[in-house]
């Protein structure tokens, strides 16, 4: 009798599990940005993503984000005291394009509120990078210094072709018309690894602030 009521069930679950087609969610949003780390510029940062639900409250899918950095490290502030050589300061404008799995949580009654976490690679799409060292402006034959002054040597090449990122994320849903929604995010991203090889390497976090649509569609059942 108990190997009946197993079979059974598992029969059950199977039909439900074939018959019918889970919520789900897709969005994209847009905001800005700032570094954590150096002297920091606001940039752009935005998200498409698709989740599907695989538990009540938990989604799982993937997203595309794409993030830009711009900051200044500052490495020497005391000019006076300066050698040959000596790295004052980096300059860094790159663009990021991050493909990442995402995990997805929704809390309350509603689920208006939403935490996730993802993490994945993100590919270099372009920028520049510069290096400013204090140098001799010129030297005479006999190896005398006549002049001194800040060079700029572009230090692209250390900007690294792939990095990878880490998030975590807070989101707000206010619900609109039908199943649209209109969401507020709120992210911080650390970087594992290096957005600057060389000397002076260099890694930083990154916040973000959002605003997009998101799409919600309910779990349909399928009759035959």
């Amino acid at each position: 009798m108990n190997g009946m009521k197993r079979i059974t069930l598992v029969a059950v679950l199977s039909f439900f599990t074939l018959n019918c087609f889970s919520q789900g969610m897709f969005g994209c949003q847009a905001g800005l940005g700032f570094g954590t780390a150096y002297k920091a510029k606001k940039t752009l940062a935005t998200e498409g993503y698709y989740l599907q639900q695989i538990f009540p409250r938990i989604y799982m899918g993937g997203s595309i984000f794409y993030q830009r950095y711009s900051f200044q490290n500052t490495i020497i502030n005391d000019t006076f005291n300066l050698h040959y050589g000596d790295i004052i300061s980096v300059n860094q404008k790159s663009a990021y394009l991050f493909l990442c799995p995402k995990i997805d949580m929704g809390f309350g009654f509603h689920k208006y509120i939403h935490a996730s976490i993802a993490f994945g690679p993100g590919l270099f799409l372009g920028g520049n990078q510069y290096t400013n060292q204090f140098q001799p402006f010129w030297t005479n034959t006999s190896g005398v210094n006549y002049g001194r002054d800040t060079i700029a040597t572009n230090t692209t090449y250390n900007i690294p072709k792939v990095i990878y990122r880490v998030a975590v994320g807070i989101s707000e849903r206010i619900p609109t018309h039908r199943y649209w929604n209109i969401m507020l995010s709120q992210e911080f991203s650390y970087l594992p690894g290096y957005i600057s090889h060389g000397d002076p390497k260099m890694s930083t976090g990154y916040f973000s602030f959002q605003v997009g649509i998101m799409h919600k569609y309910p779990m349909k059942f399928v009759e035959y």
